[in-house]
């Protein structure tokens, strides 16, 4: 199994749901209820005056054109937050207001049709028994329409949020396959070894360091192999034993700083997060950098949401294989696709140059 695999999958089974629009089935709905009015419920009437029949359409149509209003109300109610009795009493409330407005935007149309007899319509339409009659027929119509909106709504969020979260687990799976394809890649090996050799033979304790940072680098994968989220300080850790690798690898050619507040240590982030962005930081700058490439790994907290800020000297590149810019590749694409899964839009990242400085900056919202 490798991540290509996961990634069709996930695009074929987890991608967001294909529900019929709203202003299609709610004005299906509508439609529905002219229909029912005009041929179930007053056929003598609606279909023997045509005049009759058209303020009846117009007035049901102001209804449609009212619920797309209470719509907009709904939108902005923030119903999670709230306990079912406050979400019951907001709707009742709601309802009742949009059918008194209905009753008298209703009548209104239908003024022109009772010109004639303008009085005495005036003088029905504002009885206590008119308007009774009138909310009794109205105010259950709109409740129910509001109750089956917040009914659907709910279900959709809940398959929303049951799809992030399946696609957030299988995202997290295909960075660790990754993680380990990535270490057991043979060119990482290589040079690994190759390194750990010349080291044996010429600096036994800098030999034994390096199989150390190894052996720890290795052990946080198996560690994390079932985690989604991992405080910062051991993705941090795990960054400086892949750091400790490369600087003895390269030796002066290569410099990291770290800094790191204590107090976004145990900030939760996903695991694996920080390395697609450490591993371009070397792998472009090591090509773009006069030597000895400079590495800034930064964090900070500010309102809840957590910067972290990945620096390395040099210059932005395109990358000849493929003819992109820096930060398109797999392993920057699957971070992307797994922040958006996990954070759903509480996060940003962003890579820019800055003064003969490329940096990758990361945004995460607390959950």
């Amino acid at each position: 199994m490798n991540t290509s695999y996961i990634n069709m999958w996930l695009k074929k089974h987890i991608d967001k749901h294909d529900y019929p629009p709203f202003h299609l089935v709610n004005a299906a709905g509508w439609f529905l209820i002219l229909l029912a009015d005009t041929f179930i419920v007053s056929p003598d009437l609606l279909l023997n005056d045509i005049s009759l029949l058209a303020v009846n359409s117009l007035q049901w149509f102001s209804g449609y054109l009212i619920s797309l209003y209470i719509r907009i109300i709904y939108i902005k109610y923030n119903y999670s937050t709230q306990s079912i009795y406050k979400v019951v009493s907001f709707v009742l409330i709601i309802s009742l207001l949009a059918s008194v407005l209905l009753f008298f935007v209703v009548h209104l149309i239908g003024l022109p049709y009772n010109f004639k007899r303008i009085d005495k319509y005036l003088d029905y339409v504002f009885t206590i028994r008119a308007v009774a009659n009138n909310l009794t027929r109205y105010l259950p119509l709109l409740t129910t329409w509001s109750l089956l909106y917040f009914g659907i709504k709910f279900w959709i969020d809940l398959q929303t949020t049951r799809s992030r979260a399946e696609k957030s687990d299988l995202l997290a799976q295909s960075a660790q396959l990754q993680m380990l394809r990535y270490q057991i890649n043979p060119h990482f090996l290589f040079n690994s070894f190759s390194s750990l050799r010349a080291l044996i033979r010429t600096n036994s304790a800098k030999a034994e360091e390096m199989l150390n940072q190894l052996s720890d680098f290795y052990r946080y994968t198996l560690i994390t192999r079932n985690s989604t989220f991992v405080p910062l300080k051991e993705e941090i850790e795990a960054i400086m034993h892949y750091a400790s690798i490369e600087k003895i690898r390269f030796d002066e050619k290569i410099e990291f700083n770290f800094a790191i507040p204590n107090s976004t240590k145990d900030f939760p982030v996903p695991t694996f997060i920080l390395h697609p962005l450490i591993e371009n930081a070397v792998k472009y700058g090591m090509s773009s950098s006069s030597l000895p490439l400079i590495i800034n790994i930064k964090a900070a907290i500010v309102n809840d949401w957590l910067t972290i800020l990945v620096e390395n000297s040099g210059s932005w590149i395109n990358d000849a294989k493929t003819d992109q810019q820096i930060g398109t590749g797999t392993g920057i694409s699957n971070l992307i696709n797994r922040l958006e899964s996990t954070y759903a839009g509480n996060y940003s990242f962003n890579t820019f140059e800055e003064n003969g400085i490329v940096k990758a900056e990361l945004k995460l919202r607390r959950g």
